[in-house]
Formats: C-alpha cells, sequence, structure tokens
C-alpha cells in the first residue's frame, strides 16, 4: 500500500463522550469491520478502552477523560489533541471534523445518548455539519442508529421487518423524499422541519431505501420491541 493511503480511511469511528453504552450497543461496535480510524471525543476514550481498541487520535478540551486513561493511551502512540476549554464547538464536531480531514468517507459515531439535552441536540446537529455532505454518517445511540442525509444522497438500511423508521427533516424542508421497504412510501415528496408525518413508519421489507435530493433528513432506525 502506497504511504499516502494509509492517512486516507474510508472508514472513521468515533466514540462520544458523556455516558457509557450499553452491552448491547458495545457489541454492536465490536461487529464492525474494517474500521480503518478510531477517534475518541474526551472521555469517549474510557468507551473505546474497555473495548480494548487501539484509539489513533483522542481530541477535546480534556475535561472529563480520566487522566490516567489520557496517559495510557498516549504511551500505547495515541495521538493527543487537546482544545482550549474556552471553545465554541462541541468535542464531538471536533472528532468529526478530523474524520474528515483524514479522508473519511463512512463515520460510525457511538454513544449512549442520554446526558444534558443541549448536549443531545447538539450531537444530531453536529452530524449536520455540511464539510460531512460527502461522507455517510450515522451514529449508534443506545438502541438506534441514526442516519443524516444531506441531499442529493440515497441510504440503504439493513432492517426486520416490523421495525421502526422515522424521518424528519433537519433543514427548514427536505425535498424529493422517497422511499422503499416502508409501510407508508415516499415518492418525491417534501417534508417540512415542523411536520410530523415522517415519525413512526414501519419497515415492511429487510432492506429499506431513503433518498432525498435537496435539504437534509434524519432517519432513526429502531429495532423492533426496543423502547
Amino acid at each position: 500500500m502506497p504511504a499516502e493511503e494509509a492517512i486516507m480511511p474510508n472508514t472513521s469511528l468515533i466514540f462520544s463522550g458523556g455516558l457509557t453504552p450499553s452491552d448491547a450497543t458495545l457489541n454492536n461496535v465490536r461487529a464492525i469491520q474494517n474500521v480503518d480510524l478510531v477517534i475518541a471525543a474526551d472521555s469517549g476514550l474510557h468507551t473505546a478502552q474497555k473495548l480494548e481498541m487501539h484509539v489513533d487520535f483522542v481530541i477535546g478540551d480534556f475535561d472529563s477523560v480520566d487522566a490516567s486513561a489520557l496517559a495510557r493511551a498516549t504511551s500505547a502512540h495515541t495521538q493527543a489533541i487537546r482544545h482550549s476549554t474556552d471553545k465554541d464547538f462541541t468535542d464531538l464536531e471536533s472528532a468529526l471534523l478530523l474524520a474528515v480531514d483524514k479522508n473519511s468517507q463512512n463515520i460510525i459515531i457511538v454513544t449512549a445518548g442520554g446526558g444534558r439535552l443541549d448536549h443531545q441536540f447538539g450531537f444530531v446537529a453536529a452530524m449536520f455539519n455540511p464539510k460531512l455532505r460527502d461522507c455517510k454518517v450515522e451514529a449508534l445511540w443506545h438502541d438506534n442508529r441514526l442516519f443524516a442525509l444531506q441531499g442529493p444522497t440515497t441510504r440503504e438500511i439493513t432492517t426486520q421487518v416490523g421495525d421502526t423508521i422515522g424521518l424528519q427533516s433537519f433543514s427548514s424542508k427536505s425535498e424529493k423524499i422517497s422511499t422503499s421497504g416502508l409501510q407508508w412510501q415516499l415518492t418525491n415528496e417534501s417534508l417540512n422541519n415542523f411536520e410530523t408525518r415522517g415519525v413512526s413508519n414501519i419497515a415492511t421489507k429487510e432492506q429499506v431505501s431513503v433518498s432525498v435530493e435537496l435539504g437534509q433528513l434524519l432517519v432513526i432506525h429502531q429495532p423492533k420491541g426496543t423502547k
């Protein structure tokens, strides 16, 4: 492999700070294959170390990461990128932009969800940074999977029949939305950000497709039987 390709990962795994993910979420992370770059956003390092994963970068203002955990990581050749605590962006946003800088095409974020409400909204907002437009961005959020679509794009989602699929515009309007594999199909339709008719759709096949031509669309996949 040419040397320059070594710093151009296709898939990045980002561990968000905050609460510790459930064992079910951690098992889902273990099942992810072909990860090229692992980034911890501040105390997300604790989760990566619990999984015994080597972390390439830990980034943040380091206000919540344990000092001994950070020392273990740097001694194992993890590169630490420290920001001032007087910053106007979240640690997760800086981790996402680092993944983009490393030319990642697929980004998977791991979070337990919960915690402060402004952090939760900020988490989702960061997934829609315009610099991520050309990336496939998803998050393992407790038992759910979140997908941030910035049009024009299409996302294929592996499901089970009966899973819940929610669609919510994250821009003022998402236009020309089309779906397949859902009980209530959309064909070149629009959703405003104040509309709720995209919630509680049901997967009727084991493969669901969602496409959007214009705007930002959040897709939430909740497996059947979860709350």
